[in-house]
C-alpha cells in the first residue's frame, strides 16, 4: 500500500495552493469594490479560492489557503474600505483559516460539498460576531449598537455568500474531469465525482 502523501508539500501541491490563494484574492479585491451597505459591507467572495484548496488538499491547504486569501479583506476592512484597523488585518485571515482547515477536515467524512462548505463557515461566523461585539467597539470607538447592527449584516450576506459558494462546489465536484485533474496533484484524495454516485 502507498504511503500516504496528502499531508506533504510537493511542488504540485504548493503551486496549486498558490494558485488558489491568488484565486480568491483575485475574487476579494473584484468582489469587495461592489458594496452592498454602508458600515463595511461587502461582497467577498475569496472563499472559493479557498474552498478549492480545503476539499481536496485537507486542512493544512485550507487552512494556509484561508489564511492567504484573509490578507487582502483584512487590509480592505482594516484601512481602505473600514476602520476597523490592525484587528481587521489580524483577524480576518485567523477567521478565514478556520474555515478552510475545518472545510478540508470535514471533507474526509463528508463527501458532500454542499454540507462541507456549509458546516465549515459557523466556527467563523461566531467568531466573526464575538468580534463585532466584544472586541471592536472597545478597542475601535466604536458605538455598540452600530456594531451590532453592522454584524448582523455581515453575518446575513456571508450566509448567502457561503451557500452560493456551497452549490458552487457541488457543482465543479459534478464533474469527474476535475475530480480526476486534482486527484493528480493530490493522490491520496479519497473522493469519487458526484456523477458517479
Amino acid at each position: 500500500m502507498p504511503k500516504p502523501t496528502n499531508g506533504h508539500f510537493t511542488s504540485k501541491k504548493l503551486a496549486y495552493m498558490v494558485i488558489m490563494a491568488a484565486l480568491g484574492t483575485a475574487l476579494a479585491i473584484l468582489s469587495i469594490e461592489l458594496p452592498l451597505a454602508p458600515n463595511q459591507i461587502t461582497l467577498d467572495l475569496s472563499h472559493i479560492g479557498t474552498f478549492l484548496a480545503a476539499i481536496p488538499g485537507g486542512p493544512i491547504f485550507g487552512l494556509i489557503t484561508g489564511a492567504l486569501v484573509g490578507i487582502y479583506p483584512g487590509f480592505a476592512y482594516g484601512f481602505t474600505h473600514g476602520t476597523m484597523g490592525v484587528i481587521g488585518l489580524i483577524s480576518l485571515p485567523i477567521g478565514k483559516a478556520m474555515t478552510g482547515g475545518l472545510c478540508g477536515i470535514i471533507q474526509r467524512f463528508v463527501k458532500r460539498p454542499l454540507v462541507t462548505v456549509t458546516i465549515s463557515y459557523v466556527p467563523e461566523c461566531f467568531y466573526t460576531i464575538w468580534l463585532f461585539i466584544y472586541i471592536i467597539p472597545p478597542l475601535t470607538g466604536w458605538p455598540a449598537e452600530l456594531a451590532f447592527l453592522t454584524v448582523l449584516g455581515i453575518s446575513l450576506k456571508a450566509w448567502i455568500e457561503i451557500l452560493f459558494m456551497a452549490f458552487l462546489m457541488e457543482t465543479v465536484f459534478l464533474s469527474r474531469g476535475i475530480v480526476e485533474l486534482l486527484q493528480g496533484i493530490f493522490p491520496d484524495w479519497d473522493y469519487t465525482s458526484l456523477s458517479d454516485l
